[in-house]
């Protein structure tokens, strides 16, 4: 495998603004926790191996995703690097095989029950890779589809969050889970909603199986779902007022682009709401990370 195609498939299809998005989500976790069970461990070299665990693990899931859409993406993606077989689907694989002996090692050094809750993560995702063996089925039904594969995401905070703290119902912990799970779900119908000259008959698309219309209106409704829910967490960590102003100015934002989309659908309006969708979610973790911090 020649690292100029790795770097190039990794700016393709792992580019490292995703990578920054998963370190972002570990450091939520890492110091949400610590401000929940005043916990004052310094930012170290264990948490430089979590941040990469958490990376590995994402990565591994696009490996997947890779395996499952091969053939389809042959036809539908042939100019991809991993397509054009510039490089192998066998040098990803080994890649992540790597990447799990990270994810034990680091689970390991933390706790068991970091340990244990990784294994929790990693049967899930197996799972995924199988699409729950009803994978005609759930490929005809989109939204399904996406909600048991976005259900990955608390028991990614689950792992990260044992490696410091009780595994408990606590309050914090649910509303991390849930903060992940519906910004990652409103991106995900955001990037598959396009205007009717751009539908492709072989893509799969939120707009298709939904209707233009009520996709529009899907990622509107998780994104005040997930307003709500992010205003409660900053409140258990007693925000300054600028915080709630500035999520909820981006939600208006979002809203009101979205509104001119439903009046004139454009392909390129909608790339770019997409951009503001995926930036709410990083907003929201960010802003943890200030408030505790700050």
């Amino acid at each position: 495998m020649k690292l100029n195609f790795f770097y190039a498939y990794l700016k393709e299809r792992f580019p490292f603004i995703n990578m920054g998005l998963f370190a972002i989500l570990f450091l939520t976790v890492f110091f949400v926790s610590s401000d929940t069970y005043e916990s004052d461990k310094p930012f170290g070299l264990q948490e430089l191996f979590g941040v990469t665990a958490v990376i590995s693990f994402f990565f591994r899931l696009r490996v997947f995703d890779e395996i499952k859409d091969y053939q389809i993406d042959i036809h539908n993606h042939p100019h991809r690097i991993l397509q054009s077989g510039k490089i192998q689907l066998k040098s990803l694989i080994v890649i992540s095989v790597i990447g799990v002996f990270l994810e034990v090692f680091w689970s390991f050094w933390m706790n068991i029950s970091a340990l244990f809750c990784w294994l929790l993560a990693f049967s899930y995702t197996l799972l995924m890779r199988y699409e729950f063996f009803v994978p005609v089925f759930l490929k005809k039904h989109l939204l399904l589809y996406a909600i048991t594969h976005l259900l990955v995401m608390p028991f990614i905070i689950l792992w990260v969050w044992s490696a410091y703290a009780p595994v408990e119902a606590n309050q914090s912990l649910i509303l991390l889970a849930l903060l992940s799970m519906l910004g990652g779900f409103a991106f995900e119908i955001a990037r598959k909603i396009h205007s009717s000259a751009a539908e492709r008959p072989t893509v799969d698309s939120y707009s298709k199986s939904l209707g233009y219309s009520i996709s529009i209106m899907s990622v509107l409704l998780i994104l005040l779902i997930n307003l709500l829910v992010q205003y409660r967490l900053l409140f258990l960590l007693t925000p300054a007022w600028w915080s709630y102003l500035l999520i909820g100015l981006l939600f208006v934002f979002i809203t009101i682009q979205y509104i001119q989309a439903l009046l004139k659908p454009e392909e390129m309006q909608l790339r770019k709401i997409e951009k503001f969708v995926s930036l709410s979610m990083l907003l929201s973790f960010v802003l943890v990370i200030l408030e505790v911090n700050f």
